[in-house]
């Protein structure tokens, strides 16, 4: 066999197995980050911090050595402070009303959360705990509530070819875990009275998972980036159903074992453009302007799921003064992202607000979220 006919055979091998599973499939992991929720979401050029990590695994090439020793941040999603206002003023007229139609939701990311990158190598663990409410009634909302630890590691290659004007880098990130959910069912009561112990008797599944991200990087006198990454190229799913959660700290029989699925396959492309020009004068350290295309094939691999074009861009630029203070825009699923950065070295805080869509078409039904995280490094 010749070697094109190698490499084809190759190729379509990987494409088989990218695409033949996808009768099913599991919602993938996504690390909260409000430095990459201000600049319009991941963005696969950006990889100049530990918090880059999971954008894109050709990037631990380039990153600066870094230690994480913990990160704390929460996110909160939707009419949250509304939610609470209603709450502790105990008027159930009021509540009834905001819960018909309410979408809202809590993320918390640590503060299990340690890794390494630097020198072609990234490895992490981490634990994100999320929680989302729905409604279309008055008098009952449905709560998602889920919990997963990710174990990462991965290396980065540069190829040889490369020099000081061009350089390719190519990466894999090899990452598994296991996830906790509960799928329930509320009262508008249960809520005023903050009363969540009925969820322990709602339906629990217990997942597992293993898969893979490659990457490819190209820069061009590190001051344009063009980047790559194929995010869950594999990554079965095992997953097991329980009556409630104690069911399954019991050790008890399941209900339903042995479901396999995977996470849906996503191919993301963008480019980064650093300004090389001296902006000391103004007390600008760093200009970056970011503009990504993310989830290509969605339209083809999975259709029932497929969005709009406008939802897959991803537009963000950063400005870096004094070298410690960030100010972030972006937008994303079409709608607008901000934030703002501080940046100690050991110590680092970000914040920012911005917009999902949850539709498949923009400004059909748009959320606006909030982060702040804090994040210790060595």
């Amino acid at each position: 066999m010749t070697r094109n006919r190698k490499a084809l055979l190759l190729l379509s091998t990987l494409f088989l197995i990218t695409v033949l599973p996808l009768f099913s499939y599991q919602d993938p992991v996504y690390l909260i980050s409000p430095r990459d929720a201000a600049l319009g979401g991941r963005h696969a050029a950006l990889s100049d911090s530990f918090s880059s990590l999971v954008n894109n695994p050709a990037g631990y090439y380039t990153a600066p050595e870094q230690v994480s020793i913990t990160e704390l941040t929460i996110g909160l999603k939707g009419p949250v402070f509304s939610l609470a206002d209603v709450i502790t003023s105990e008027e159930m007229s009021q509540l009834s009303n905001l819960i018909n139609g309410i979408y809202t939701g809590l993320d918390l990311l640590g503060p299990l959360s340690f890794g390494y990158v630097g020198n072609g190598l990234g490895f992490g663990i981490y634990n994100q705990s999320s929680l989302v409410l729905s409604s279309d009634n008055t008098l009952t909302a449905n709560i998602d509530t889920w919990d997963d630890v990710v174990l990462t590691g991965g290396y980065s290659y540069r190829l040889p070819f490369s020099g000081d004007i061009h350089s390719v880098d190519t990466g894999i990130m090899l990452k598994g875990g296991f996830r906790g959910k509960i799928d329930g069912t509320i009262s508008v009561l249960d809520i005023m009275d903050l009363n969540y112990d009925t969820l322990i008797e709602e339906p629990f599944s217990f997942t597992s998972f293993i898969g893979a991200d490659i990457g490819l990087r190209y820069s061009w006198k590190n001051a344009l980036i063009v980047g790559a990454v194929g995010r869950d190229v594999y990554t079965p799913t095992l997953t097991t159903d329980y009556t409630h959660i104690n069911d399954f700290l019991d050790g008890e029989d399941p209900i339903d074992k042995n479901q396999y699925d995977t996470m849906p396959f996503q191919f993301d492309v963008g480019i980064m453009y650093v300004m090389q020009k001296d902006l000391s004068r103004y007390s600008i350290s760093e200009l970056k302007i970011l503009l990504d295309y993310v989830d290509i094939f969605d339209f083809w691999l999975y259709p029932e799921r497929a969005n709009n074009p406008v939802l897959h861009i991803g537009l963000g630029a950063e400005v870096t003064l004094m070298e410690i203070l960030d100010f972030r825009m972006g937008l994303s699923e079409g709608l607008p992202a901000a934030g703002i950065g501080l940046d100690l070295h050991h110590f680092q805080l970000n914040a920012s607000m911005f917009g999902t869509e949850r539709s498949t078409e923009p400004g059909i039904a748009p959320v606006y979220n909030l982060q702040i995280g804090v994040e210790f490094r060595a």
